[in-house]
Formats: C-alpha cells, structure tokens, sequence
C-alpha cells in the first residue's frame, strides 16, 4: 500500500511539473530545436527555394539579349551550322547525350526514336552518346566513386537521369537533350557561349537542354551539391524537383557567384513547357514528371505572390492571431496561478 502511494505521489508530482507553464515552454522550445536540426537539411533546402523565388528578378542578366550580339531567334544563322560563328571559339565540345533510365522501352516510344534521329541528322560531324543503366553505373564508378550510393538510393528513376545529366556534363561538357526534343536546325551557333539553359516559367531555368564546356565551374557545383539535397520532401514530385530537378538547378543558378557567365535562352521563344515548337525545337511534352513539376511551381509562385501582393493585411492578420494567443497564454497561466493559491490556501 506504502509503495502504491509513493508511486502515485512522484506521479502526481511529475504531472505538475509537465502541466507547469514554464517547463512547457522549455519542452516546446527542445522540441523546436530538435525538430530544425533533424530537417535541418530539408529546411535549408527549402531556404534556398524561397529565396530562388524571392530573388529570380536580379538574375535576368544572365538572358542573352542583343548586347551579347546573338539572334535568339535564330534566323541569322544557317541551319546546318555545327560550330560558332568565325569570329568566336566553339566552347562546347561537339558531343550529343541522350539518357534512358529506368524499365523504358524505347520501341514504345516512336517519337523519342524520330527526335533523336533529327538531332543526329542535323548534327552529323558531332559525337552522339546515349547513356542507361549499366553504361550510367560504369561512369560512375570510375569518376564520381563517392556518388555512387547516392545515385543507387534515389528512389525516383527521373532522379537519377537529373543527376546524370551534371555528371556527364562536367566530365565531357557538351549538350544534353531530353529523349521528347526534336531538333529544327543545329546548335552550332550555340556553342559560343560556355553554359546555355533556356529560362523556365514562371522563376529559374529548364534541365531539359544544356549546354556546357567541361569541368565548368557551374556543373561542378551542381555535381558537388547532389548528395546535400538529397532529401524526401513528401511529395513525389517536391521530392525529384528540390533534389535534382529544375528548381535544384535554379537554386544553385541564384546562388552562383558569377551568374552572368551562365547564359538563359529568353522563356517566351524557348521555354519547353508543354507540347510546344521552339527555334531550335519540336518539344513533345511527354515527360509527366516535368508537367507536374510545372503545375507545382505554379502553386507555390501563386502563393508566393498573393502573400507579397497583401503584405499589408498578412501582417495585420499575423499580428492579430498572434496578440490572441498571447492573451490566451496569460489568461490560462493566470488561471492556473489562481488555482495553485487555492490549493495552497485550503
């Protein structure tokens, strides 16, 4: 009976002390502090999104425009021209890389096949490479040995196809295609420049073409910070679109240190969203995971801009939810206060 009463006792005392104002205030903020360092990652990754959003608007600098003394649409160049014009060097070597990854079958996919052989064609004196699995895993483990676990745990297919795409890049340079791009004409006139991305809708820039030299100082960074953001984000899309996609890829473009040098094809003639005919391409929009991400996006700029467009009464709003839980907080302490002088008056 002694024994059942002391238990009860320690439990009672225990109890005030968790119901004690002071000590849930501390439970909360370990809480808290544990919670940031356990997503630490995930919440710096988020960080870096946001201020991609916040920021995208210094960055359009990097468009190529006419003082770069270039004709984004094209029409100045001749259709076969494989190289940069006379007067400048061909900076991106004459490579072609395709990606397959993952239980795809190419026979199933007629306009993959007749995209790639219109690349080819426009391109005959360049070398193509058309990399999957196996030949994947063999570049990876002679050059970049440390990512190979990374690579294998990825638990999206387009993953891995994203991180692909860095990886041959700074190690060959050239130009990545996605499998749905139908080249009109050549890339030649292209070359000229040491990075090409064409600008994506509504912040930051596509992953579906670019073009790079080798051991560009950018693509390593984008090689270098894979494993860092390699975080599950609960949605599948949020999940392939903050870890390797095109808003990671954005991310490390607005925090570059030179982001000039990095140069964006403008969105309204080159933006590959949907089905969609380009200068340089027929873009047949097959990729779903690139759709979603798009409509994705869409939400967060939306929310984004409403709340940068009504500031004003998000903070008058903010301030009243929270002066109400603070009257609420002290109300609830007082009353708590007043039943301990009770206790200790009986």
């Amino acid at each position: 009976m002694s024994i059942l009463m002391y238990l009860k006792t320690h439990l009672y005392y225990f109890l005030s002390i968790i119901r004690s104002s002071y000590i849930r205030t501390l439970i909360l903020i370990f809480v808290f502090i544990l919670f940031c360092f356990i997503f630490r990652y995930n919440i710096l990754t988020i960080y870096y999104i946001a201020q991609t959003y916040a920021t995208w608007y210094r960055f359009s600098d990097g468009l190529i425009t006419s003082k770069d003394n270039f004709d984004t649409t094209m029409s100045s160049y001749q259709l076969n021209q494989t190289s940069a014009d006379s007067n400048y060097t061909s900076l991106v070597p004459p490579i072609i890389h395709h990606i397959l990854i993952g239980n795809i079958d190419l026979n199933k996919r007629p306009t993959w096949i007749t995209a790639r052989q219109a690349c080819i064609e426009w391109h005959p004196n360049y070398e193509f490479k058309f990399w999957n699995n196996s030949s994947a895993e063999k570049l990876i483990q002679e050059e970049f040995p440390w990512f190979s676990e990374t690579w294998k745990n990825y638990p999206y297919a387009i993953q891995r196809a994203d991180s692909l795409r860095y990886l041959i890049l700074y190690h060959y340079g050239g130009i990545f295609l996605d499998m749905d791009l139908h080249c009109r004409r050549s890339l030649g006139p292209l070359r000229r420049f040491e990075f090409i991305s064409p600008a994506a809708y509504p912040v930051g820039i596509s992953n579906g073409f670019l073009m790079a030299s080798p051991r560009h100082p950018f693509i390593k960074v984008l090689v270098d910070q894979l494993p860092l953001f390699n975080r599950n984000f609960l949605l599948p899309y949020a999940t392939v679109m903050f870890s390797t996609g095109c808003m990671y890829i954005s991310a490390q473009y607005s925090l570059y240190k030179d982001p000039c040098r990095l140069k964006l094809l403008d969105y309204k003639q080159h933006g590959l969203s949907g089905r969609v005919s380009t200068p340089l391409f027929h873009h047949y929009g097959s990729s779903s995971w690139h759709s979603n991400d798009a409509s994705f996006i869409k939400i967060i700029a939306h929310t984004v801009r409403r709340l940068i467009r009504y500031q004003g009464s998000v903070l008058i709003i903010s301030l009243i939810i929270g002066t109400f839980f603070i009257i609420l907080y002290r109300r609830r302490s007082t009353k708590e206060l007043e039943e301990k002088e009770k206790i200790l008056l009986a």
